[in-house]
């Protein structure tokens, strides 16, 4: 399976799951404000629903043992993708039944959000078993990664900027909001499409399938899933135990990717202090997502015209970028008057306003994201690599799955806990250090309400996490140099 043709089938199935993915952020913009607006979630409340309702993913390691083990209608993945695709259809159709009817209950919205998404982390999950097992064989996980985040991020880009001016039109009555649900649900349609049309798979041989005259099969079939299943999830901390590297590996991704998380109560601070609107979260999100797929052409670039980098020193600089760009993230809590920014305006004159209406922190949030997420996409995109590089081809599914859903657990995990001591330290008994932080030389914006020193602490405790990876990516270098594993990240074969 070498020949162009057969690359070209593959990079089908492997690209349109993530550029579904991507079409699915057409409810980014929309969800905060259902969120903040409609459901009237206060600060942390909203933190906790919006992390939560991302558990969906949470379950690829459940999907991949059903995908490797479990064979519907005689294939292990084909069935599996085309059946998944299906359910977000409807998941996402019921999801816009509440919305059209009224129903305003956050407990229910979570369910079904998470049903939603969990259809997606089955697609997935299949879509990268098929990437490992073809692309360790072709030796092309590196370029099979840059390529399905490459077509995840054009999706995102234009889904966003929809999804922001959809949520304009709903602001002003003349768009309903169930409409915009309905239409995230249409493109998995063509992920089930794709999938019957171009995976290629041989079915279980016939003494394994169903007999027609057995008519306890399924019942049968079923409890010998869920106790291969459950053997499986009970033998995953052995196999890491057995398995030092890849150990290693998940604590890596986890310090990595882990910074306890308020993005959500960022945004609303945005939009109740900085008066952000739909359309600026549009614009300066999809610019967000145009930098992504940037930064991933460069990137790839980079690894094909300068091989002699190693996958740690890329991290090692990343660490030291963020540690060097921690000050900019106080920049949105500074009053127009602060000092700080006359540094800024230094460079750039105050009355450059290329959008009419946009205020500096507007133009700031959009300057930030876009330079320091094109500067940052090696960050995402050599874990993946490494993961890739790593698990054994016969686990494809399984393994993969657990590894790519620990960045999915801890990014949950991190705005769980960001809503935990959010709340925690807006406590009538945590004045005391929030005094002390007002009076000390940390509280940079020189401000007094509560909200504002939280969100200022938050920044000083991002830094920290950030330094906590050092050490990781050190245990793992060693480690690779032991088990003499080469990560290629041009991944070009051979």
């Amino acid at each position: 399976m070498n020949t162009p043709s057969d690359v070209s089938r593959l990079k089908w199935v492997l690209g349109t799951p993530y550029f579904v993915q991507g079409t699915s952020h057409l409810t980014l913009v929309p969800i905060l404000y259902f969120i903040k607006f409609v459901l009237g979630l206060g600060d942390a409340g909203g933190q906790l629903f919006d992390s939560l309702m991302n558990a969906g993913w949470l379950i690829k390691p459940v999907w991949g043992y059903l995908s490797d083990s479990v064979a519907l209608f005689g294939y292990h993945r084909k069935s599996w993708f085309v059946l998944m695709a299906f359910l977000a259809v409807i998941f996402w159709m019921g999801n816009a039944a509440l919305v059209a009817v009224g129903v305003r209950i956050p407990i229910l919205f979570l369910l079904t959000f998470n049903l939603a998404f969990a259809t997606y982390a089955f697609v997935d999950v299949v879509c990268d078993a098929l990437m490992v097992t073809w692309g360790q064989q072709l030796k092309r996980v590196g370029s099979f990664v840059n390529f399905q985040w490459t077509v995840l991020a054009i999706a995102s880009a234009g889904a966003v900027f929809l999804g922001a001016w959809f949520q304009d039109k709903v602001q002003a009555g003349t768009l309903p909001l169930a409409l915009i649900f309905l239409l995230t649900g249409l493109p998995p349609l063509f992920t089930a499409v794709v999938g019957l049309w171009k995976i290629e798979e041989q079915p279980v041989r016939l003494e394994k399938r169903r007999s027609p005259r057995a008519p306890l099969y399924w019942r049968a079939s079923l409890n010998r899933g869920i106790t291969t299943l459950w053997q499986g999830l009970r033998a995953i901390p052995t196999h890491m135990a057995e398995n030092r590297t890849i150990c290693l590996l998940v604590l890596f991704i986890f310090f990595w990717k882990f910074s306890p998380s308020i993005g959500y109560i960022e945004r609303s601070y945005l939009i109740d202090v900085r008066h952000f609107n739909p359309a600026t979260f549009g614009i300066i999100l999809s610019a967000d997502s145009v930098t992504f797929l940037v930064s991933i052409l460069v990137y790839r670039w980079m690894v094909r015209r300068f091989r002699h980098i190693t996958w740690y020193q890329y991290l090692y600089a990343m660490v030291a970028l963020g540690m060097l760009s921690f000050p900019l993230s106080f920049f949105l809590y500074l009053d127009p008057a602060h000092p700080w920014w006359e540094v800024i305006f230094f460079f750039i004159p105050d009355n450059l306003n290329l959008v009419e209406g946009w205020s500096r922190y507007e133009w700031f949030w959009l300057v930030t994201q876009t330079v320091l997420g094109f500067a940052t996409i090696p960050a995402f995109i050599i874990p993946l690599t490494m993961a890739g590089e790593t698990v054994r081809v016969e686990n494809a599914g399984v393994m993969y799955a657990f590894l790519m859903s620990l960045t999915n657990m801890t990014g949950l995990f991190e705005g769980a806990v960001g809503a935990g001591l959010y709340t925690m330290l807006a406590l009538p008994t945590m004045e005391w250090l929030l005094e002390a932080f007002q009076t000390s030389l940390f509280n940079i914006a020189g401000v007094n309400d509560t909200r504002t020193l939280i969100l200022q602490l938050f920044v000083y405790i991002s830094l920290v996490f950030t330094v906590f990876t050092l050490p990781f990516i050190a245990l793992l270098r060693r480690e690779f140099a032991r088990r003499g594993i080469d990560i290629d990240l041009a991944g070009q074969g051979t």
